[in-house]
Parts: C-alpha cells; structure tokens; sequence
C-alpha cells in the first residue's frame, strides 16, 4: 500500500516534467517531454550549479503548483459541500493541506531531495497563498 502511495505521490511530483512543451535536440531529434525537461534541468544545473534550475524552470514549475492549488481549492469546496455538508469540513481540508504542504516543502523535500530553502519557499507560496487568500476572502 505505501508503495501505491509513493508512486501517486510521485506521479503528481513529476507531472510538470512530463508535460514539458519546450523541445530539446536530443541525439539529433528534438524531444518534447520528461527527457527534454530533463536536458533543460541538467543544462540549467550546470549553468547555475546545484539546485538552482534558473528563472524559466521555476516559472514553469510554479504555474503547475499554482494550478494544482487552484485544483485543490474546487475539489475541496466540492467535497465540503457535497459530501460533507459542512463549512468547517472546507476549512479543516484547507488547513490540512497547508499543514501537509508546510511539512512537504520544509522538511521531506530538503531531506529527502536536498531542496534548497529559497525553492521551498517559492513553491510553499505558490501552493498556499492562493489557498489563504480563499479562506480570507
């Protein structure tokens, strides 16, 4: 079961990289895709050295986290309300996904990834912000 889970998890981590628009020569041929998202990370990482993607990988990057969040809000304001019933059953979600993203960014990723504290950041924010913005507005 924890191995289904690790794959989802992942799946939804490498997302961005398989819908990667910009193409790459690769052998000769230009690829699209995880390989040419791939090339452009290694290419970026030699540039820029470790952990540092530069400015259109990240920008890339965070429009899926920022999408994903906006995700996240519809489907859970669709359980609340459907499934739930309940306003608070919308909050208690929200703030668990904060809670889970806060732990994602700040300790599993750095640990496990070795990801940088300004990335964590950066992709904390895109992720929660849009989500306290809901709630406070």
């Amino acid at each position: 079961m924890s191995h289904l889970i690790g794959n989802i998890y992942w799946l939804f981590v490498t997302l961005p990289d398989h819908f990667y628009p910009f193409a790459n020569e690769i052998n000769g041929r230009r690829i699209r895709g995880m390989r040419s998202y791939q090339k452009a990370v290694a290419r970026a990482l030699k540039k820029n050295g470790a952990g540092r993607m530069g400015y259109k990988l990240t920008l890339y990057r965070q429009t899926f986290h920022f999408a994903g969040s906006i995700i996240f809000i519809v489907l859970a304001t669709f359980l609340a309300k459907n499934f739930f019933g309940s306003e608070v059953a919308l909050y208690f979600l929200l703030y668990t996904a904060i809670v889970a993203l806060t732990f994602q960014e700040f300790y599993l990723h750095p640990k496990r990834y070795g990801q940088h504290l300004k990335k964590g950041v950066i992709d904390w924010s895109f992720w929660v912000l849009p989500i306290l913005f809901y709630i406070y507005v």
